[in-house]
């Protein structure tokens, strides 16, 4: 990995003699184009532009405010998410320097970003995205100015809905394998899934963060309607029994971990069906560990973010720019933020290394600047090669690891573990 071209500090906040007063905001916005569109993902998509909706696109924001120190995460019904321009309106009229865009990664949604695989450059795919950032800005700013007292909580447990779609083969090497009718639960995967709760002082959950890690991909290239996929399932079924609660989908190192369910029928109500069902599933585990969240405190908010040049994998003189975003809430919460498609062990790393009680992933979030960096794997996935190990990915054997390590390095300095002199023999 290159030096980093750019370094934004940004200390939040200074450790407090005691804990900080918390304030938070919700607020949502419905992002689903108003025409048909190219579709998302799938080089083989067998049904041209989308023909219609099934169920809307949204985007949900929470704004975080200990003393001050305030931070935006917006969850998105999105394949992926690049925009300076929204991070740039978002600090200089609302004030908020660090600022989470996080991309459920969805392949029923619109392509129109020139980045990714599926890029758009036309005038619909500028039209949507100028009108989405001018959304999704008001949703922050709503939420930015309904602020009220709040505390957090966490929970966390296993369900393993997905994958490894990255199988060994006789000749050593390891291809994909995308379709699974057998539901056989291959592995590796991080089958954790982790809950942020937001609640006010009543004791009322306002909004609840779902950290998991599986592509949204349950409905196939036979698909061309909108749809949340298996993520707006769980958000709507989860929110359907916590009244008045926002509930937000945040997706983890998801890169080499396929659905175990998934619609391939080319049967449109079929396929619809099979993402409900994942979708319900994932919603009720997360309903029941919402009965055993545990308050966190939340002393103060400090996040450090920085744009890295990774080389190319293929071709060394090119570079890609990866913003990351390190986030700690102290002392028990720290996320990890990095813009592309990582593999589930970055993430195990990242929770492995962080040294605090509750480090969350977040895959497929845009932050710091940057572009987005496509497939990112781990070095073993890099060596034994497969789809988005040593086929589809641009960033250089060892760019995994050293963005996690990066975020380690951050994550200490955050916690002021660096000491400016020798210590003691």
């Amino acid at each position: 990995m290159k030096a980093a071209l750019a370094l934004l500090a940004l200390a939040l906040a200074a450790v407090p003699a005691c804990a900080a007063r918390l304030r938070a905001g919700v607020a949502r916005v419905e992002i689903t184009p108003a025409s048909p569109m190219t579709m998302y993902g799938y080089a083989n998509r067998r049904c041209g532009p989308s023909n219609g909706t099934h169920d809307p696109l949204m985007a949900k924001a929470l704004v975080l405010d200990a003393d001050g120190s305030r931070i935006a995460i917006v969850t998105m019904d999105l394949g992926s998410i690049v925009s300076p321009a929204l991070k740039k309106r978002v600090a200089d009229e609302l004030g908020i320097q660090v600022l989470l865009l996080s991309a459920s990664h969805t392949h029923s949604a619109p392509a129109f970003l020139p980045y990714g695989s599926s890029p758009a450059s036309d005038a619909a795919a500028e039209s949507y995205r100028a009108n989405m950032e001018g959304k999704v800005f008001t949703a922050i700013e709503q939420a930015s100015k309904t602020m009220f007292d709040a505390r957090l909580g966490v929970a966390s447990g296993s369900l393993q809905l997905g994958y490894n779609r990255l199988l060994l083969r006789d000749d050593g090497r390891a291809r994909a394998l995308f379709d699974n009718p057998e539901r056989i639960p291959y592995g590796p995967v991080d089958p954790e899934y982790m809950l942020l709760r937001i609640d006010d002082t009543a004791g009322t959950a306002r909004a609840l963060l779902v950290h998991y890690a599986t592509h949204a991909v349950v409905l196939g290239p036979s698909s061309c309607k909108y749809s949340g996929d298996y993520p707006g399932v769980m958000q709507r079924t989860a929110e359907q029994e916590l009244r008045g609660a926002q509930v937000m989908f945040v997706q983890g190192g998801a890169g080499d971990i396929n659905p175990l369910f998934l619609g391939r029928s080319g049967n449109e109500e079929a396929d619809f069906e099979v993402s409900r069902k994942m979708g319900e599933l994932l919603a009720a585990e997360v309903l029941r560990a919402n009965r055993r969240v545990q308050p966190v405190a939340a002393e103060a908010i400090r996040a450090k973010g920085e744009v890295i040049a990774l080389a190319g994998r293929w071709d060394a003189s090119k570079t890609i720019e990866a913003g990351i975003t390190t986030v700690y809430i102290a002392p028990h919460i720290a996320l990890a933020a990095v813009p592309g498609e990582a593999m589930h062990k970055l993430q195990t790393l990242w929770k492995s290394q962080a040294g605090v009680p509750h480090a969350l992933f977040y895959g497929y979030t845009y932050s710091s600047g940057g572009t987005w960096a496509g497939y990112i794997p781990d070095l073993r996935t890099a060596a034994y090669g497969g789809y988005g190990a040593d086929a589809s990915t641009n960033v250089e054997v060892g760019a995994g690891e050293n963005l996690i390590m990066r975020h380690v390095r951050n994550l200490y300095e955050l916690r002021g573990m660096w000491r400016t002199t020798p210590g003691r023999n």
